[in-house]
Formats: C-alpha cells, structure tokens, sequence
C-alpha cells in the first residue's frame, strides 16, 4: 500500500491488518466504478446523451457520498474493528494510524475512480491512463520518500491520501474539460 521499506513479516501483517478495514470502502467503489463504466457505454451507445450527462455527475457524487458516510463510521469505530483481526499492540497502533490517515480521504478516491471508469466507458481511455501513471510516480512515490527523508517515516501512508486527492483534482479538471466543450458527437 505504501512505499515504506518492509521492516519483515511484522509490517507486513500491520499492512495486511489495516488494509483489511480500509478495504470496506473498496466494496462500494467498486461497485459505483462498475456501474459508471457500463452505464457510460450503454448509454452513449443509445445515444441518450442527457441521461448519460445525468449520470456523469450523479455516479461519481453517489459514490463519494456512500465511501465518506462509510470512511467516517468506520474510522470513528476502527479500533473495535481492527481488534477482530488482532490483539497485538503494534499491529493495532499502526493499523489505526493509516486507518486515521487513509480512510477519511477514500471518498476522494471513489469519486476520482467513479470518473475515471466513467471515461474509459465512453471510450476516452488516454487520459485515465495518464492519470493513473503520474499518481503513482510524480504524487505517491515522492511525496511518500520526501516524508521518509523528513524522518516521520511511519506517516508514508499519506502519500496514499495525496495520490487520492490529486487524482480527484485531476478527473473532475478532465470531466468539466470534457462536457464543457462542444462534442463532434452532436
């Protein structure tokens, strides 16, 4: 999940730990991302255009709303939760860090993947693509080494939340760009 060195098989069971609750609010991101995608490609396959605007707006908005309502209960509840996956002290001190680090930005995530998947459903996959490459390399990587070098190493998992708010920054620049322009398909 993050760029951090691997310190054994003991940070590789914290990740695992925490990744298990912040994978909660993957279920509705996938399905929401799904959803756009398909619908995008039917709906601009029927040429319902104002449907299809509709529901550019409407998917993506859904589901950061459900991911926020859900990244926040269960961020409020996580201790309780992580404790079903461990009892070790080091394990649940980390898991609740990224999940307090992590988690309440994973609405930005699901709108940022919800346009995204939109996108490639209408068939503009360049961009996305782009997108995706640059978080990992120019906004995960380094911002996660830059706060290793700063010694506050065990906060890298913020890269993660700057990769999600950076790439929902850049998809609604693209989708305003996209459906504020004149479209040949008219």
């Amino acid at each position: 999940r993050d760029v951090a060195p691997s310190r054994g098989l003991g940070d590789v069971y914290k990740r695992q730990v925490a990744g298990k609750v912040s994978g909660i609010a993957n279920i509705a991101i996938t399905s929401y991302s799904s959803a756009a995608t398909v619908f995008a490609g039917q709906n601009l396959g029927a040429r319902n255009y104002r449907r299809l605007c509709r529901g550019a707006w409407q998917i993506p908005l859904c589901s950061g709303i459900v991911t926020l309502a859900g990244g926040l209960l269960v961020t409020a509840f996580c201790h309780p939760l992580l404790m079903l996956f461990s009892r070790d002290p080091a394990v649940l001190a980390f898991a609740q860090r990224y999940t307090y680090l992590v988690l309440p930005f994973t609405w930005a995530y699901a709108v940022f993947n919800g346009i995204m998947c939109f996108i490639n459903g209408i068939g503009e996959i360049r961009y996305p693509t782009i997108v995706n490459i640059l978080l990992l390399w120019v906004v995960r990587i380094p911002a996660a080494y830059l706060i290793m070098y700063a010694g506050y190493g065990e906060y890298a998992m913020v890269s993660v939340s700057a990769s999600f708010i950076t790439g929902m920054i850049a998809m609604l620049f693209y989708f305003c760009l996209l459906y504020t322009s004149p479209s040949p398909r008219d």
